[in-house]
Order: C-alpha cells, then structure tokens, then sequence
C-alpha cells in the first residue's frame, strides 16, 4: 500500500511573529516547535517509511531533520512542497491584511490576485505532483496551505470550503493511495489502524 503522511513544521518565529513568508533561510524554530517535532517523531517511532521529503523552507527542513533522528532516514529536499508563494505579501504581517481577509485569516479571491499570489489550482497541482513522483510509504513534511490544499484536492472541495481546516503546527494527515482515501486531518496522534499501514 501506498501511504503518505504530511507534516506541518513545528512552530516557527515568523508564526509567533504572524508574519507571512515564503523565503527559505529567514525563520527558525521555536523552543516549543522543535518540542512539537519531537513529539511528533515520537509518534513515528518504529514504523517503516521509504524516505522523508521536506520543502527547502528552513522551519520545514529543520522540522523533517527532527523528525529524522527517530525514523532512522535523511531527509530529501523537494521545492514542490515549499509554502504558497506569496507574492507581495512576502514578509508582511498578516494584521496588515485584515480588512480584505476572510474570518479565519486566509488572503483570497481579488486581494490573492492582486498580491500576485500562488493559485489555489497551481499550489494543488505541484503537491500532487510531488505525490505521485513518491511511489511507497513517506512522510512529507511541509505547510498549512500545500496540506490543506492536497487535503482539499482528494476530499473534492474548493479552496472557500477548505478554510475551516485547521493543520496545525507539527499535526499530520494521512493520505492512503491505494485505496485512495484520506485517513487522517491535522491529527496529533495516530491511531493503531493507521500506525499498521506504516509497520
């Protein structure tokens, strides 16, 4: 069977900070994000993955080399599963968008545009594409908007019906392939069913 399990990375400066960036070196975990990673590798503990793919993005690399250390693999960089790119908006604080964002804090519609924003159907399709290029058991360890937006993609919904998801820091979800079924959403602990998938 064919599983994937995509982590967010554990809690960074920039999400203390709320400040939007998609740059690679300029963020750092957080004493309670590299917690958040260890514990989440201790989730992972004794199960068999073929490999860990993380995005360049230093709070997402440095999460995945957590990780690493408790499932006995290096970690593998792929830029499709990089954050949104995010235009105009790069480096700014998202109290700065406010009044254009919808309740729960994502930039969309005519603001996403004008800011030069990554599409919803773009960002979907690299992260899929990332997907079918890993053939086996791996976790992929990257941001809220590419889970979402693959999560989304497999539960047929739109980007407006996704925005209640909530991926946080360190959480996994779980996509079986085979069948293709989504097993799990943000979660913070894996249950023995989905544990056996990965033994």
């Amino acid at each position: 069977m064919r599983g994937y399990i995509f982590i967010r990375h554990g809690e960074s400066n920039i999400n203390v900070e709320k400040v939007l960036s998609d740059d690679v070196d300029h963020n750092t975990l957080t004493d309670t994000g590299e917690k958040q990673a260890e514990r989440t590798g201790e989730q992972l503990t004794g199960l068999k993955f073929d490999g860990i793919i993380s995005s360049p993005i230093k709070r997402a690399y440095d999460t995945a080399n957590i990780i690493s250390n408790y499932v006995g693999l290096d970690v593998k960089i792929d830029d499709r599963l990089r954050e949104v790119y995010l235009g105009n908006a790069n480096g700014h604080n998202i109290n700065e968008f406010l009044d254009t964002l919808y309740p729960n804090s994502h930039i969309t519609g005519k603001v996403r545009d004008s800011l030069g924003m990554e599409t919803w159907e773009h960002l979907q399709e690299r992260v899929k594409a990332c997907m079918d290029d890993y053939k086996g058991k791996y976790i992929f360890v990257s941001h809220s908007d590419p889970i979402r937006a693959i999560a989304s993609y497999y539960m047929g919904l739109s980007e407006g019906e996704s925005f209640g998801m909530a991926i946080k820091n360190a959480s996994m979800t779980v996509i079986a392939r085979s069948p293709l079924k989504l097993l799990s959403l943000g979660a913070i602990n894996l249950d023995d069913k989905i544990k056996s998938i990965f033994s």
